[in-house]
């Protein structure tokens, strides 16, 4: 991760403020927030609605993971299986 603007230990707090900032600022300015975008701006912002879509996918796929993990003290052993390579 060292290629990343954020340590490990904050990068979800600096994350959501800086999420929270790009929000706030689509509430306030309506549609002239995507007006004023230069074309590398619109980029990362489709870019950005993008990886918040995989985020959202990820997030509840790994929560789910863990409650069962919590749940049963183990990884889940159908993913155990769909990952089993019985060739090595």
């Amino acid at each position: 991760m060292s290629n990343y603007p954020n340590m490990s230990y904050c990068m979800n707090e600096n994350t959501l403020l800086a999420l929270k900032q790009v929000l706030d600022t689509m509430q306030e300015e309506g549609p002239q927030f995507l007006r004023e975008m230069n074309r590398t701006e619109r980029r990362a912002f489709e870019e950005l609605f993008h990886y918040c879509e995989s985020f959202l996918t990820m997030s509840e796929e790994l929560q789910e993971e863990f409650e069962r993990e919590e749940r049963d003290g183990q990884p889940d052993e159908m993913q155990e299986w769909h990952d089993f390579d019985p060739e090595c």
